[in-house]
This record gives C-alpha cells, sequence and structure tokens, in this order.
C-alpha cells in the first residue's frame, strides 16, 4: 500500500509492506513541513530514501528532528541514498539523525575535463568503502563520461564527519 502527503514543496510517499516501510522524501524540508501529520507507521525496518531531499531550513529541521525520534522507537531506522544536502544537514545537526544508520549517500565530485559537465555526484555504498570511509577519504570514481579520475569536490574530514557520529564503523574486539 502507498500513500503520499504533500507539504508545500516536499512530497512524502510511503510504501507498507511485510516487514519494512519506505519513506521517500522529494524537495524541500521546510515551514511547511508538519512532522505531525506524518502517519507513524511500526515496522520491523524502516527506509528513508533521502535521494530527492533539496534543502532546509530552521524551521524544516526542527520538525525532522521531531519526526525523527519517533521514526526511531518504531522500528530499525535506515537512512538510504542520502543527498548532499541531507549529509551536509546531518553534519551541522546530528540530532537530525536519531539512531538510524546511513546505508549509502552522495558526494560532491568533479571532472577537470574540459569535455565533461564538471560537477557530479555519486552514490556510496558505505558497506562497499567501509575501510577507505574509515580513514576519512573519499572513494575513487572515474568520470562515466571520459573515464578520468574524478576530483572530491568538499574537505573529506569534514563531509565525512557524520561517520563517527553514527559509529558506523564496526568496533574491534
Amino acid at each position: 500500500m502507498t500513500e503520499n502527503i504533500q507539504f508545500g514543496n516536499l512530497k512524502i510517499s510511503i510504501t507498507t509492506e511485510p516487514k519494512k516501510t519506505v519513506l521517500i522524501f522529494s524537495g524541500n524540508v521546510d515551514e511547511h513541513f508538519k512532522q505531525e501529520d506524518v502517519p507513524r507507521v511500526e515496522s520491523e525496518t524502516i527506509i528513508f530514501d533521502l535521494s530527492e531531499v533539496e534543502n532546509f531550513n530552521s524551521c524544516g529541521i526542527r520538525e525532522w528532528i521531531y519526526l525523527i525520534k519517533d521514526y526511531s522507537n518504531l522500528g530499525k531506522l535506515i537512512f538510504r541514498n542520502c543527498s548532499v544536502t541531507m549529509i551536509d544537514q546531518v553534519n551541522m545537526v546530528p540530532d537530525s539523525i536519531g539512531n538510524a544508520k546511513i546505508e549509502s549517500f552522495y558526494a560532491p565530485y568533479y571532472c577537470e575535463s574540459e569535455s565533461c559537465c564538471g560537477e557530479t555526484n555519486r552514490l556510496i555504498q558505505i558497506s562497499e568503502h567501509i575501510e577507505t570511509l574509515k580513514e576519512k577519504k573519499a572513494p575513487e570514481f572515474n568520470c562515466e563520461s571520459c573515464g578520468k579520475p574524478l576530483e572530491f569536490d568538499a574537505l573529506e574530514e569534514s563531509y565525512f564527519l557524520f561517520l563517527d557520529n553514527m559509529n558506523a564503523f564496526p568496533q574491534a574486539s
């Protein structure tokens, strides 16, 4: 079953399946977002797909934190496909992740080749790049157009800060 909710420029699509609920967020989390109007769905696994989150403002982040607190108590919360904007927000306001685990996120890269478009975002699966990310290094990617190596377009130690805040890496025993 799928339900769609609209808050100004933010759309949330909620799909409920046995043992899993997926919420897809698209748009701006701003003063139009009213977290109390988002249905709370208890589920074994709750996935927030955040690839299309474009912007947060102060009113929106306050509402977001309340939503995350509630959903953190309803099942295992996973953030998937976090946009660059979402990662920037998590780095500025660690409470915006609650007890969720980030499974994958986008990171900014660019191609120095004059024949390419320049800026691009690449999806990083934490499980596939765990050793590189532990060192606060950006995984290496090649440009899809020209094949040349892409350059990471942020400060690695700052951009990957959220990994420490969410205990993304298994502890050595």
